[in-house]
């Protein structure tokens, strides 16, 4: 979550019940129990885990396959405790610069993400990615190391702003 954000941890009615980085009770001490999004489908009989990530490229999929596995364990519970069919672990994983693998496309798919909403979660990332490299360089913590990142991150955003490369990353 981002620092000063506020947001509801749980909303639910009688068809669905949708909890954001909430910590699930069960039975026996589980280490991963607080996944970003918790889905219970309460009609189908079915919970989704979905765990989003945004890293660097060096890591993405490291990252992507390290998400995909780490409720694997809390699954099996919730499935005891709901009674319930529980879809495997879908990791939303994306680079800083809006980059993903290429099992991105596949998961975002399962999720329900439609190509419009990819593109404007791609372009949140970017805003953001831009707040933080500007934050920084404002308060002097940017080394000099010979990177362009900043610049680089900076032409994307305008040409995504100017039309150019709206489309999603796939």
């Amino acid at each position: 979550m981002i620092i000063g954000e506020k947001r509801q941890r749980v909303v639910a009615n009688e068809n669905v019940e949708i909890r954001v980085d909430t910590r699930i009770k069960t039975d026996i001490k589980i280490q991963h129990n607080r996944p970003n999004l918790f889905v219970y489908d309460k009609k189908r009989k079915q919970i989704t885990l979905i765990e989003v990530g945004i890293t660097n490229l060096d890591l993405l999929t490291q990252i992507e396959n390290g998400k995909s596995r780490k409720y694997d364990l809390i699954a099996n519970e919730l499935s005891l405790i709901y009674k319930c069919k529980v879809k495997i672990i879908l990791p939303y994983v994306i680079t800083w610069d809006g980059l993903v693998t290429k099992y991105h496309k596949k998961y975002r798919k399962e999720i329900g993400i439609q190509p419009k909403t990819e593109a404007y979660i791609q372009s949140l990332v970017l805003k953001k990615t831009l707040e933080c490299i500007s934050l920084e360089r404002r308060r002097g913590l940017e080394e000099d190391d010979g990177h362009n990142e900043g610049e680089a991150l900076v032409s994307k955003i305008n040409e995504m702003s100017t039309g150019g490369g709206t489309e999603p990353t796939q």
